[in-house]
């Protein structure tokens, strides 16, 4: 999933930084914090994705109100709620909300951590080295050669498969930082059937997908399959033959854990764009 947020929005400033603590504590990074529906508006307005724990005191609307406003701002946002302690009457207003969990927190810290992972993944190891992982699935060894040498030029790692199963059981061996997958492999279907078996699978599930494929020009389709998130679960789409520019701001987009000297060689800063052609595939 793209640049994952982690917001904790409540007006207690203990409860506030507690929470924010639990999860750094926990392995993950840049959490942020708001103490108003207003500051957490501003934070995730814009947003492609995002977990909020909103809690039911804000410095300046009730939590029950903030969320709905939070979603319209962020409608893929994870939410969860938290409050200092249950009533039957919150609880009941609570489950109300199209909401990811209910937390008191008062509660094992450990139910708040796992309903974090359960919306954004777990917090990934900090490795020594800092070059992103891409996953490339595609039947077209042509195509990997190409865009290996694109993408290790711009400070990426990059692993190969060229099937769907041979995809799947890479995503879950090496927990790659981005996925970059055909449609048409052994079959027109192929990269559809990865995509939906990825997102059930709760080890991978979290995983950026960016699609790359021909297949409008093959199949003379009027529209995009990344256009149907239902059909395409995917987080990005872009056609074949690949422009380098928008290949790299994809994956800049996509893949939180950039490099910090991220500039690119010099003789890659001075290249012409260039396109990474699909010698057949789809």
């Amino acid at each position: 999933m793209p640049n994952a947020m982690l917001l904790v929005a409540c007006g207690d400033a203990t409860r506030r930084d507690e929470f924010v603590r639990l999860l750094s504590e926990a392995g993950w990074e840049n959490v942020l914090s708001a103490s108003s529906m207003a500051e957490a508006a501003g934070l995730l307005r814009g947003t492609s994705w995002a977990c909020a724990i909103v809690d039911s005191e804000l410095a300046d609307v009730p939590g029950l109100k903030a969320v709905p406003i939070l979603q319209g701002l962020c409608p893929d946002a994870k939410i969860i709620f938290t409050a200092p302690e249950n009533t039957r009457e919150l609880e009941t207003q609570v489950r109300a909300l199209d909401i990811l969990y209910y937390y008191i927190s008062s509660g094992d810290p450990a139910e708040l951590a796992a309903a974090v992972e359960d919306a954004i993944g777990a917090p990934r190891p900090v490795r020594a080295r800092r070059h992103p992982r891409i996953l490339v699935v595609d039947d077209d060894r042509d195509f990997h050669a190409l865009v290996r040498a694109l993408l290790e030029g711009a400070g990426y790692e990059v692993t190969s498969a060229h099937s769907e199963r041979e995809g799947l059981d890479a995503a879950r061996r090496e927990k790659p930082d981005i996925i970059l997958l055909d449609i048409i492999m052994e079959s027109t279907t192929d990269g559809f059937v990865f995509c939906h078996e990825a997102r059930r699978d709760p080890h991978i599930k979290h995983i950026p997908i960016l699609g790359v494929s021909a297949i409008e020009r093959r199949m003379a389709l009027r529209s995009t399959p990344g256009e149907e998130r239902g059909l395409f679960p995917v987080d990005g789409y872009l056609r074949k033959p690949l422009v380098r520019e928008q290949l790299l701001a994809e994956l800049e987009r996509l893949v939180p854990e950039r490099r910090d000297d991220h500039d690119e060689p010099e003789q890659q800063r001075g290249s012409a764009p260039a396109s990474a052609p699909s010698a057949g595939g789809g």
